[in-house]
């Protein structure tokens, strides 16, 4: 290549950068791509983020509520019937536990999967993809083993 047209092209690409500012002509791929894939355990640390954060929310949610019965509620011919809006609440968290980590485990066997296959990818995308995959994959699971349907 003549040495003035490497100089023309390097004077372009200067102009260039100089247009783009810099910062803005990366690849959308470079902010996707993990450039330092060690590590392993992190994806598994962000994918159960990904689920025991909101549960966090939800219980200090739940504590928000009002813990005396319902006026006027009459109790059942056994004494009960009258909980108030906390402690079903509660009750609903506490009987969806095991679903709850079903989800979990199959995500991070998910993330544990995605990472191997992945190894480029950056462990909030594994995390994110694995709590969706894994989510989605127990919600499948449940319902072939309990016969109930999904919506």
């Amino acid at each position: 290549m003549p040495a003035a047209r490497q100089v023309g092209i390097a004077s372009v690409r200067r102009r260039i950068e100089e247009v783009s500012g810099g910062g803005w002509n990366r690849r959308l791929e470079d902010d996707l791509l993990d450039p330092d894939p060690g590590a392993p355990w992190l994806p598994l640390l962000y994918t159960a983020g990904c689920y025991l954060l909101p549960a966090v929310v939800i219980f200090v949610w739940l504590l928000t509520l009002d813990g005396a019965p319902p006026a006027g509620c009459v109790t059942d011919i056994s004494g009960g019937g009258c909980d108030s809006p906390r402690a079903r609440a509660f009750g609903a968290m506490v009987a969806g536990i095991p679903r709850f980590g079903l989800a979990l485990v199959s995500s991070l066997v998910v993330a544990t999967l995605l990472r191997r296959v992945g190894t480029t990818w950056k462990p909030t995308t594994v995390a994110l993809a694995a709590a969706v995959v894994g989510g989605g994959l127990s919600t499948v699971l449940i319902s072939a083993v309990t016969g109930q349907p999904i919506g």
